[in-house]
């Protein structure tokens, strides 16, 4: 508990990532390393090879606690944000905004989309630098919601995303509206 919260809070601090800036406040919510070792134990005997799964996880679980509903947060359905990434079909130099973005879903799909029909962007440097740090952005004005956003982007693989602490839908936030 001592070594394994703290990763997790200092991870990419070392620059100005979504990680650096919405985890570093993040309280460890278990009371006793007991707990976690039972909790650890359990996600152990899962058999978790690849990002997918442990992000698949990772979303499972927040289904179960989430707080939908609440602040005027709804989670759209996994089947609603699939086929919308796949009516929208994501190409390797896009870059992909979703302006209210919850848990990150559509960034989550957007991403597993471009894995699987263009995995020969990976090949290049630049492309993958791209979807690594330029390509995925998502606003939302939960703080907590921040968090499991960005938790959820790197359980899938994406190491830096653009995440932002903002009301989309506000008049004030006029000067990002050529950004994207």
């Amino acid at each position: 508990m001592n070594g394994v919260f703290p990763f997790i809070k200092n991870l990419h601090q070392d620059g100005d990532s979504a990680y650096s800036k919405y985890m570093g406040d993040a309280i460890f919510k278990v009371p006793t390393a007991a707990m976690l070792t039972k909790i650890v134990d359990g996600i152990d005997q899962l058999e978790l090879g690849d990002e997918d799964t442990k992000g698949d996880l990772y979303e499972y679980l927040l289904s179960k606690v989430a707080t939908a509903g609440t602040n005027g947060q709804f989670r759209t359905p996994r089947h609603i944000i699939d086929l919308m990434v796949k009516l929208t079909k994501p190409q390797p130099d896009d870059i992909i905004i979703d302006p209210a973005m919850g848990s990150a879903g559509f960034l989550i799909s957007a991403q597993t989309y471009l894995r699987e029909n263009h995995p020969d962007m990976f090949l290049d440097e630049k492309k993958r630098n791209h979807f690594n740090n330029d390509m995925f952005y998502g606003n939302d004005m939960d703080r907590t919601m921040l968090r499991i956003g960005a938790m959820n982007m790197l359980l899938h693989g994406v190491d830096n995303p653009n995440i932002s602490y903002r009301d989309s839908l506000s008049e004030q936030n006029t000067d990002i509206e050529n950004l994207y």
